[in-house]
């Protein structure tokens, strides 16, 4: 379990003129941030999302100095959502590219796979989008700015009491992102009277779900959970449901949180419900100029924009962080756990006493005309 540092609390800070920290000599060399993440395969929507995120934050540090005169390297390695490649990506980062610290995983397995590595090297780990409640636990050099899909499983089950559902239909992806929401689901139905009717696990990347919904169209269900890994696979779960004449509820977490979705397939996807991270959009009153930029570089972002959001800020926290205790593993991980309160564009941020981000909420959203609206915003404790 992790435990709560003892240092002083501190104010994030760039800064060009400041020199080194006190006890750390001065250094002309690139800061080298690590990133781990999807890159390709069925979830590079959301990590080119984040990519480009982290990348507009580094050319803003750099563009203003970088870290206490130093420039910010960022070095970016492929995990295909998958714990092996993961491995090999923080292996290469650590011991090859000599990393100050990981962006990373972006996935869950790819977190908890790269975990061990980090931990032992004594580098931090940051994740944008990790959302698996095994995360908690994942180390003590482990953090993330996406809430635990923990607090995600009582908004589900709220939101299924509001509406009456007591009998959950899913198919779900077997991997820890999965996996994790299928158990905190199936433990929060329970709680509150519900139950989950049909449960089915299938490997990643499956695409033909056709055997199972001709099964699910026998059951007695209020609503069906897609429990994906990635958009494409979980938007091929909604269209064979609709082709298959089901006309109930679909609720879909954050990989079903895709613009591309509603795009490619806008009448299988109508009406359908996502809980995720809010949205942000160029009219937001904090983050509006940075999706302005996004946009003119990269173009919409693929799957949403909060993924970037948080990308671009995780990588300005760990900077400022940097610019006042350096680039020792310990220090950044303390400074984390005492941090006061990172202001970002999608609220403020600290973290509890295992690394897991507080302050960011949860939305409900809702798939009309082709369009994801944010119907309604959950804060969470």
């Amino acid at each position: 379990m992790k435990k709560l540092a003892t240092i002083a609390l501190f104010t994030l800070i760039f800064s060009a003129c400041t020199g080194a920290p006190e006890g750390e000599k001065e250094s002309t060399e690139p800061i080298k941030i690590g990133l781990i993440g999807p890159l390709t395969g069925d979830a590079a929507s959301y990590g080119s999302d984040v990519i480009n995120g982290a990348k507009i934050a580094v050319e803003e540090i750099n563009s203003a100095g970088g870290i206490n005169g130093r420039q910010i390297s960022l070095i970016a390695e492929d995990a295909r959502c998958t714990g092996g490649d993961a491995v090999s990506a923080a292996q290469k980062l650590i011991n090859i590219d000599k990393v100050d610290v990981i962006a990373g995983g972006q996935c869950s397995g790819e977190t908890l796979a790269a975990a061990p590595i980090a931990e032992a090297a004594q580098i931090v780990m940051m994740s944008a989008v990790s959302s698996s409640p095994d995360i908690t636990n994942a180390g003590d050099f482990v953090f993330r700015v996406y809430p635990s899909d923990a607090l995600k499983g009582a908004a589900l089950s709220n939101y299924f009491d509001s509406k009456g559902y007591t009998k959950i239909a899913m198919i779900s992806e077997n991997t820890d992102f999965c996996i994790g929401i299928q158990k905190v689901v199936t433990e929060s139905a329970a709680k509150s009277g519900g139950e989950v009717v049909f449960d089915e696990l299938v490997e990643p990347g499956t695409k033909d779900y056709r055997s199972l919904i001709t099964r699910l169209k026998d059951m007695d269900f209020d609503v069906f959970l897609v429990n994906s890994q990635s958009d494409a696979t979980g938007g091929a779960m909604v269209q064979q449901i609709r082709e298959m004449g089901i006309e109930k509820e679909i609720v879909g977490t954050d990989t079903l949180d895709s613009i591309s979705l509603g795009q490619i397939m806008s009448e299988a996807m109508e009406g359908a419900k996502v809980l995720s991270v809010p949205s942000l959009s160029a009219s937001d009153p904090k983050g509006g100029p940075f999706v302005q930029k996004f946009t003119e570089k990269y173009g919409n972002a693929q799957s949403t924009m909060f993924f970037a959001a948080l990308s671009y800020e995780s990588i300005r926290l760990l900077a400022g962080v940097m610019a006042d205790v350096g680039t020792d593993g310990p220090a950044i991980r303390d400074a984390l756990y005492n941090h006061s309160g990172h202001d970002s564009i999608v609220g403020t941020m600290t973290f509890d006493e295992f690394g897991d981000v507080k302050g960011i909420p949860y939305a409900l959203k809702e798939f009309q005309d082709g369009e994801l609206v944010e119907v309604e915003r959950i804060p969470l404790n």
